[in-house]
């Protein structure tokens, strides 16, 4: 059996490391692609405020279903078990103050002890906290420089607005209510969601929208199991993703 050369040797090793340049190229053309996809695909941030956690637990299987991440925003004093499975399934925990006060009508100590003093008991347990959503919607501009001190996002309650992800971080966003109160009939809310679903589709790649709720229940202040179903199944058929706040804080 004749020897290789060294020739021969230095041109197969030079294949080798030709093939595997070729093949890392490849590999990373694929990840860019991949990558920008995912940056310009179209989404939710989907919220639900307040502490109505049992019915929030009662349909983690229909998030599951549909693959769909929220963001619960709390309110609690420290991390709950509720918290804790929530993190554990795949959504996040943002805060809404301890005690649901309307922030505009408190003094600045009791501002930071519904705001901030919570946030810090979180994080000294190992909790990351990105988001806050202010009670009633109510804020003033120096409350949104505060608490992005603190947070990596603060949330309104009154507009559907388009906003690119890579605003999120450090930013102030709004969010409109999906509440069954919001709607006189069945036919209605259904014509809203595709409303707000055709025009966020209509919008520049990367583009996401904010939506919430309360409970998950037939009542005013809450969204029906029904129709939370038919805004997954509506948002499916577009190819909209659903986001948590702390999905794009690195965006």
């Amino acid at each position: 059996m004749k020897k290789l050369t060294m020739k021969k040797k230095i041109l197969i090793f030079v294949g080798v490391i030709l093939c595997l340049m070729i093949g890392a190229y490849g590999a990373l053309k694929v990840y860019r692609h991949i990558r920008m996809e995912i940056r310009n695909q179209k989404g939710i941030l989907l919220c639900f405020d307040d502490y109505s956690y049992p019915t929030w637990q009662d349909n983690f299987d229909l998030f599951d279903e549909y693959g769909v991440k929220v963001t619960f925003f709390v309110n609690v004093s420290e991390p709950t078990d509720f918290c804790m499975e929530a993190i554990e399934r795949g959504h996040e925990i943002g805060f809404h103050t301890e005690g649901h006060v309307n922030l505009k009508e408190v003094s600045r100590e009791e501002f930071y002890e519904q705001a901030l003093a919570p946030f810090e008991e979180f994080e000294e347990l190992g909790y990351e906290i990105t988001s806050f959503a202010y009670p009633y919607g109510a804020y003033e501009d120096w409350m949104n420089e505060e608490l992005l001190k603190y947070y990596k996002t603060t949330r309104g309650a009154y507009q559907y607005a388009g906003y690119y992800k890579e605003s999120v971080p450090g930013g102030f966003i709004e969010a409109r209510s999906i509440d069954n109160g919001e709607f006189e009939s069945e036919e209605e809310y259904k014509e809203t969601i595709d409303y707000y679903l055709d025009i966020l589709c209509d919008c520049n790649d990367g583009t996401i929208a904010a939506l919430f709720s309360h409970a998950i229940d037939g009542g005013a202040w809450c969204i029906s199991p029904e129709r939370l179903e038919y805004l997954f199944q509506e948002a499916q058929k577009r190819g909209l993703k659903f986001y948590t706040f702390k999905d794009l804080q690195n965006w």
